[in-house]
């Protein structure tokens, strides 16, 4: 009778979450040895889980962590003297939250999930020391955090420029980019947050939001079932975003 082989210790090992995660590879730097991986993979704790409507995390909370989207979407608020909610970015897949607060080692946002959904904990002290090792994931966390500057200069720019009709375009157009970097339809998507969401994040009415979707719905630039959005011409809402001569 033959023995049964005892498997090895390397055999025995459970696969890190990030060795079988699809969406690691726009969380974590591309250009790392295998032995500077493994110090990436120190830094994340567990993913954990959040219901529709739990926040992940509130403004003014000791940050101790900052957090990758694993599955599902979130989106960040903040809240001003009088009570009024400011929505400030909606968060999907693959994409880093709470980076704002690494100066202060505070969070200046509540990040509220859309929808159920999990997130990769990373730990902020740990991520701190590893970036200082190893200079391809400082400059990736630069770069990263340079992206959301720049996004955040753009959305002053169309809250402050755009007509109603060119911010929705832009916003639809900006979604449909961040799905397709990700390997997802970048013609067709679920849009979890709310009209209301939206309106908030745009700086328009609800009603407008509404109104607007109609209209590019009749003009046959999207197509609109519920919360279903498939981008039908894709040309002629890009031209709204297009200097008029």
């Amino acid at each position: 009778m033959k023995s049964t082989p005892t498997p090895t210790a390397t055999q025995m090992e459970k696969p890190h979450p990030c060795d079988v995660c699809f969406q690691s590879k726009f969380c974590l730097p591309i250009a790392l040895q295998p032995s500077e991986m493994g110090r990436i993979r120190d830094v994340i704790q567990a993913t954990v889980r959040v219901q529709k409507g739990e926040a992940l995390f509130s403004t003014g909370q000791a940050m101790t962590k900052v957090y990758s989207v694993h599955a599902g979407s979130f989106k960040s608020y903040v809240t001003s003297s009088d009570g009024r909610e400011q929505i400030v970015g909606f968060h999907i897949p693959g994409e880093l939250m709470g980076l704002e607060g690494l100066g202060q080692h505070t969070y200046f946002t509540d990040t509220v999930a859309l929808e159920d959904s999990e997130a990769c904990e990373i730990d902020l002290r740990a991520l701190e020391t590893t970036t200082r090792d190893l200079p391809a994931l400082q400059h990736q966390l630069h770069c990263i955090v340079g992206g959301k500057l720049v996004r955040a200069q753009q959305d002053q720019f169309s809250l402050g420029s755009m007509h109603a009709d060119e911010r929705l375009a832009r916003f639809l157009l900006d979604l449909s980019e961040r799905f397709k970097a990700r390997g997802l339809s970048p013609d067709e998507f679920v849009l979890r947050m709310s009209r209301e969401e939206i309106g908030s994040y745009l700086g328009l009415k609800l009603e407008t939001v509404s109104r607007l979707m109609s209209k590019f719905h009749s003009a046959g630039l999207i197509h609109v079932a519920q919360r279903q959005i498939r981008i039908t011409d894709r040309r002629a809402l890009a031209e709204l975003l297009m200097p008029q001569t």
